[in-house]
């Protein structure tokens, strides 16, 4: 199968699903999905985030050899969906990242946060990436509870809700040291 091409079908959930049945029943294909994901296309690249992020919900060791490209298309990327699904797979993932690229994430998330035009969705998923690292990151955790307590009042309700949340999840972790 040309994943670009089947991407390139329709945005679905049905057509992200055939993508990824393939890709799991032929993961040497894993390869040809990420260069849909880094493309410049922005249907192609955004079409491919949904899948990436199936994949690194169902096998995150898999999306390991591209952890650099993906937080740096993260930065910059062609389509929110990008910066959304890189978010929400380090904000879920488990394992330990290499020291540099969590700083560089963490310093990229408190930067989303904090960017009153950031989608929710990314604001959320920042937000908890930075405070599950808090108890390691204590600064950088201080940093995001004075953009939180800032912010709060004038972003939507999903926003405040979850940086509710953060906040309360912040001073257990300082009351607890």
């Amino acid at each position: 199968m040309n994943l670009r091409k089947q991407l390139l079908v329709a945005n679905s959930r049905n057509n992200a699903d055939i993508v990824l049945a393939h890709v799991n029943a032929h993961p040497e294909s894993l390869p040809e999905l990420m260069a849909c994901f880094f493309s410049d296309e922005i249907k192609v690249a955004q079409r491919a985030a949904q899948v990436v992020g199936d994949i690194g919900r169902a096998t995150p060791a898999s999306l390991k050899p591209w952890w650099n490209d993906m937080v740096d298309a993260s930065a910059t990327p062609v389509h929110q969906a990008i910066r959304r699904n890189v978010t929400r797979y380090f904000s879920e993932l488990q394992r330990p990242l290499p020291k540099k690229l969590e700083k560089k994430l963490i310093d990229d998330c408190t930067n989303f946060v904090a960017d009153a035009n950031e989608d929710v969705a990314i604001a959320a998923f920042s937000m908890a990436f930075v405070a599950n690292r808090a108890a390691k990151y204590p600064k950088h955790a201080q940093r995001l509870e004075r953009v939180l307590v800032r912010l709060i009042p004038a972003r939507p309700p999903g926003f405040q809700n979850r940086g509710r949340k953060v906040l309360k999840q912040l001073a257990d972790i300082e009351t607890t040291e």
